[in-house]
């Protein structure tokens, strides 16, 4: 874990760097046209990655989406696994290092998302860590690293110390039960996994590397294209707004979450600007939540509320982004579990020292509305790498493959080449120049995208 923290860090400096040298140069060198015409996706023989997931996505491309959910005999399973009741309901416990095999009949192929409802069970309160096989085999690297959260809440009340300083209470895990998608953990990817069934009889086996959980469905769900803002509008009935409605306002304190992914996500207390409310200057006062904590893809944080009456909401965030100078945090949306449309998977907030109300809204400034029914409904926040998620991915590859020709050429040089003899690398290996020749068009091309993505931003 640490190692690939170590590399993410390198990737993410990696494209700061980039990004610095095209902003400030002023984009004064363009490099398109050494890259114009070429297939940068093609990989040299011999030094390429054939199981990322934007290779599997490329085999399938043509295959279009299943035609309905399949709901997996979750009971009829072939393994080490235990049938036992929860809720009155007959569940599976798949114990930590067991592997699970159930058979799935699909009436026509075609690329599915898979989701499970499941339950963490007491243990060492780490995340559950699985690998998904169809047919056998690990369909792509990142269905070997599927990672599903512990649900953590406050476990008591906010107390007073004989100081009048808040007492933050412990946090507690919380055992319910949890329907998600499976989805990419890096965070590079915001949609969720699309996986290939063929037509028939297929398996579909999971392996617990971390952590015993409860299993109470699975469901094979057909790839369905998100909304757009537009789209979602045209679906929300009319709705006449009421005196009530023209006047509601209901403010939700960050630090009152209900639910969060981690038990570092706490309620803290901030001095520093009046703005936080609470606020006070000679107490501590629990006022708001996540910062530095809330910084890996996945963390999410959750609030529950009620509406009077069923109607057309906007939605605003106080925020403050003084954590990344120059750059900007995403997060994704998800109203009721959900998130209503696509852009809702990626909202930025740009860097910023003071607290600022963003009222979530398009390109310009026109606000979302969302339809609410009256009575209980739940907001959260997810951590994302929104725009930049790609743009790593692609660098994460492109540091691969350089290790590939990096170690290809140790074998002929050695760790201590001599300055004074002439290897012939060209002669003796051509594809390794020939992949250096494409790494350096790939990189130029991810420079310039960096650079249009800054530009934007900062323009």
């Amino acid at each position: 874990m640490k190692k690939l923290r170590n590399i993410l860090i390198f990737l993410l400096c990696l494209a700061g760097a980039i990004a610095l040298i095209v902003f400030f140069g002023g984009g004064s060198q363009d490099f398109h046209a050494k890259y114009e015409g070429v297939d940068l996706s093609a990989d040299v023989s011999g030094i390429g990655r054939s199981d990322t997931y934007t290779s599997y996505l490329e085999t399938y491309r043509a295959c279009g989406t299943g035609a309905e959910k399949i709901a997996v005999d979750l009971l009829n399973f072939e393994g080490d696994a235990e049938i036992v009741s929860r809720d009155e309901t007959d569940v599976l416990l798949t114990p930590d290092g067991s592997f699970v095999t159930w058979k799935v009949d699909v009436p026509s192929e075609g690329m599915y998302q898979l989701e499970l409802e499941y339950m963490a069970v007491a243990s060492r309160g780490v995340d559950m860590e699985r690998e998904l096989y169809i047919n056998g085999s690990l369909p792509f690297s990142g269905a070997g690293t599927l990672t599903f959260n512990r649900l953590w809440t406050d476990g008591g009340e906010v107390r007073k110390d004989n100081q009048g300083n808040d007492v933050r209470p412990t946090q507690v895990e919380v055992f319910a039960w949890q329907t998600v998608r499976c989805t990419d953990d890096m965070g590079y990817v915001v949609e969720p996994y699309q996986f290939y069934f063929e037509e028939g009889e297929n398996t579909l086996s999971l392996h617990a590397v971390n952590e015993p959980m409860l299993l109470r469905t699975l469901t094979l769900i057909p790839v369905e294209k998100s909304l757009t803002y537009t789209e979602y509008a045209q679906t929300l009935p009319s709705v006449q707004m009421s005196q009530t409605g023209e006047t509601y306002l209901q403010t939700i304190q960050g630090e009152s979450a209900y639910l969060r992914s981690s038990p570092s996500l706490y309620a803290r207390y901030d001095r520093s600007s009046p703005a936080t409310v609470p606020y006070s200057v000679t107490n501590t006062v629990l006022n708001y939540i996540g910062g530095d904590p809330w910084n890996n893809a996945g963390q999410w944080i959750e609030w529950e509320f009620e509406v009077p009456e069923d109607g057309l909401y906007e939605l605003s965030v106080k925020a403050r982004q003084a954590y990344q100078r120059g750059a900007v945090s995403s997060r994704s949306i998800y109203i009721d579990g959900e998130i209503p449309f696509e852009e809702l998977k990626t909202i930025s907030f740009d860097y910023n020292t003071s607290w600022e109300i963003s009222t979530l809204s398009d390109e310009n400034g026109q606000p979302y509305t969302f339809y609410l029914t009256a009575g209980r409904h739940t907001v959260r926040m997810q951590a994302t790498l929104g725009e930049m998620g790609t743009i790593l991915k692609e660098l994460e590859d492109s540091i691969y493959r350089l290790n590939l020709i990096y170690r290809k050429i140790l074998v002929l040089t050695g760790v201590n080449p001599d300055r004074f003899r002439d290897y012939n690398i060209a002669k003796l290996y051509p594809e390794v120049i020939e992949a250096m020749d494409l790494e350096s068009k790939r990189l130029r091309s991810e420079e310039r995208r960096v650079g249009k993505e800054c530009r934007s931003r900062w323009s």
